[in-house]
C-alpha cells in the first residue's frame, strides 16, 4: 500500500512538474531554428543574384565546405554576386538573429548582408522592405561567422524575412571569391 500512494504521488508531482514546464516553454518563450549547411540541392533553397561579370553556384561533394559535403560560392571581378535564402516569420510578433560563415580567397574582401521583410505597412498591405544592411571587409583565412543582426516583426505582422549575402568584386585584375557555408537563424 505505501508503495502504491508513493508512485502515485510521484507520478502526480512529475505530471505537475511536466506541467509547469510546458508553462515555462509556451508560445512566449517558443524558439524557431532554421539552420542551412547547404545539403542535399542547395539550388532549392538558395537563388543567386548576379550583376556584371559576378557568378554564384554550390560545391557539391568537393571537399570545400566549413562542415558536411555542400558549400555556396561567390565569384567578381567588376561586378558582384549574391546568395538568398527566404525563411517563414514563424509568428506575428517574434525577432530572428542569423549568421552565416564565409570564407574568402582574397584580403579585403567586401561582403554585405542584407535582410528584407515581407511586412505590412500602415495600410496593411504587404510589401519588401530592407531591414537590416551591415558592410565587411574580410581577410583570407579560414571560415568566418558573420552576423546579420536582429530583425523584428514590422507591425506585428512580419510573414517572411530574406537573407542575402552579397560579395562586390575589387575591380579590374583584383578578382574576388568567397565560399559560405552554415547559414544559421534564431528566431523567438
Amino acid at each position: 500500500m505505501t508503495v502504491r500512494r508513493t508512485s502515485s504521488r510521484l507520478g502526480a508531482m512529475l505530471l505537475c512538474v511536466i506541467a509547469s514546464l510546458g508553462l515555462l516553454t509556451g508560445q512566449a518563450h517558443a524558439e524557431t531554428v532554421f539552420d542551412d549547411s547547404f545539403e542535399g540541392n542547395p539550388a532549392d533553397r538558395w537563388g543567386g543574384i548576379p550583376w556584371g561579370d559576378g557568378s554564384n553556384g554550390f560545391d557539391i561533394g568537393r571537399g570545400l565546405a566549413r562542415t558536411g559535403a555542400n558549400n555556396g560560392w561567390l565569384l567578381a571581378e567588376n561586378g558582384g554576386s549574391a546568395l538568398a535564402r527566404g525563411i517563414n516569420f514563424p509568428r506575428l510578433e517574434a525577432q530572428c538573429a542569423a549568421q552565416i560563415y564565409v570564407k574568402p580567397s582574397t584580403d579585403d574582401t567586401f561582403m554585405v548582408l542584407e535582410v528584407w521583410g515581407l511586412d505590412p505597412n500602415s495600410s496593411g498591405v504587404y510589401e519588401w522592405r530592407r531591414r537590416n544592411y551591415s558592410e565587411h571587409r574580410l581577410n583570407a583565412g579560414g571560415y568566418q561567422a558573420v552576423g546579420f543582426g536582429v530583425t523584428g516583426s514590422t507591425f506585428g505582422g512580419t510573414l517572411e524575412l530574406h537573407y542575402r549575402v552579397f560579395l562586390h568584386g575589387g575591380g579590374p585584375g583584383r578578382l574576388k571569391m568567397a565560399r559560405l557555408d552554415d547559414f544559421f537563424a534564431r528566431c523567438w
